[in-house]
């Protein structure tokens, strides 16, 4: 990657031109993580980039709130794969160290149960192996057996299917025997259950999937791979806050040339011969462009920023029949006083595990002995 003072090349040392003699353009809708990982990657790629939201400063779900001396991270709060955010200033010749302190977090999660007992979870093998021992030595061998099978899961699921666009049905359907081979078939705490007997460990290591909105007793066992995902990377996380991290990739995408408009609603995107061609903010200012990717969610893109006309399989109606992920109920509070044993990430199990999902998901029902994520 080469730069000639604000414009960047590919390999072949030419920008990306247009049929128009310029560079072509790229708008980004949506300034999270995604929108902000494909901008700096079109960028590297030669195109003029913009990127737009409504909201007054990047990092989408990321954002940070201050209030009487408190900064809050709304958002994430650990980083379990680091090589993807290395990866995007590797792109431009940059270190990742120099923009952000990222230090691993151990242990990974702290659980305590309703009984007083506790289970830290990260750190070595070793740790968590003597931390199992604690409550089923037996289980020790089963968590061995659980970390051996979530690498095969990843090496499928994450290495090879990763970045593949399965919304082919096609495609899917080729990776069916492959994912039956894995028993994907599973759910993830029928998977944890296969290798662990004790009941507080099984609910300990398969909650995972409410980290993004799914349950352990629903979702397919593919999620199982973050076991071994976070045993090959650690978990993470900025010093100074997620807000950190995304300060950091907004002074990366200022200095490689990135326009940022920060506070611009998208009211739709222009279509044009088929093509997305720009697109319009609320104030009906048309900006065009050669190409246009939308970061915010897909059901609200294909129903209210996609004019009906140019929707072929995205009707109202199948919209209005999906079935979408659970949302949280955050609580914000500032302290100054330290909290010796409250790890990063603890986890207030109550005395229900699966009784207390099924009432959350299937029911809508928030009972009196909810647990609690802290």
């Amino acid at each position: 990657m080469a730069f000639r003072g604000n414009e960047p090349y590919d390999i072949h040392g030419a920008p990306r031109l247009s049929g128009r003699g310029h560079a072509d353009h790229a708008i980004v809708v949506g300034a999270g993580f995604g929108g902000i990982a494909a901008a700096l990657r079109l960028r590297a790629r030669g195109y003029r980039v913009t990127l737009v939201d409504k909201l007054a400063s990047p990092g989408g779900r990321a954002q940070v709130f201050r209030r009487d001396g408190f900064v809050y991270d709304a958002g994430p709060t650990v980083i379990t794969a680091p090589f993807l955010f290395e990866e995007l200033f590797g792109l431009f010749r940059r270190n990742l160290a120099d923009y952000v302190d990222l230090r691993p977090v151990t242990p990974w999660y702290r659980f305590r149960f309703y009984d007083g007992r506790s289970f830290d979870y990260g750190g070595s093998v070793e740790d968590t192996l003597d931390e199992i021992g604690r409550f089923c030595s037996a289980d020790r061998t089963g968590y061995l057996r659980l970390l051996a099978t979530s690498r095969r899961i990843f090496d499928v699921a994450f290495t090879e299917l990763g970045d593949q666009p399965f919304h082919r049905f096609g495609y899917m359907l080729k990776q069916v025997p492959r994912l039956l081979s894995l028993k994907s078939y599973r759910t993830v705490y029928e998977f944890v259950s296969s290798h662990i007997s004790h009941p507080d460990l099984r609910a300990a290591l398969s909650i995972q999937p409410l980290l993004v909105g799914g349950n352990p007793f629903d979702t397919t066992s593919i999620y199982a791979l973050i076991h071994y995902l976070e045993r090959e990377w650690g978990v993470h996380f900025p010093m100074g806050g997620t807000g950190a991290l995304v300060a950091a990739l907004t002074r990366l995408m200022v200095e490689v040339g990135i326009e940022l408009k920060m506070g611009e609603t998208v009211e739709a995107i222009h279509v044009a011969g088929g093509r997305a061609r720009g697109v319009k903010l609320s104030n009906d200012r048309l900006i065009p462009a050669d190409l246009v990717v939308a970061n915010a969610d897909p059901p609200y893109v294909y129903r209210y920023m996609i004019p009906k006309k140019h929707r072929r399989k995205w009707s109202d109606r199948r919209i209005e029949r999906l079935q979408y992920s659970m949302g949280l109920f955050v609580l914000y509070f500032g302290t100054r006083k330290r909290y010796e044993d409250v790890a990063h990430h603890t986890i207030w199990m109550g005395p229900r595990y699966q009784g207390l999902l099924d009432d959350i998901f299937h029911h809508q029902r928030l009972a009196d002995d909810f647990s609690l994520y802290l």
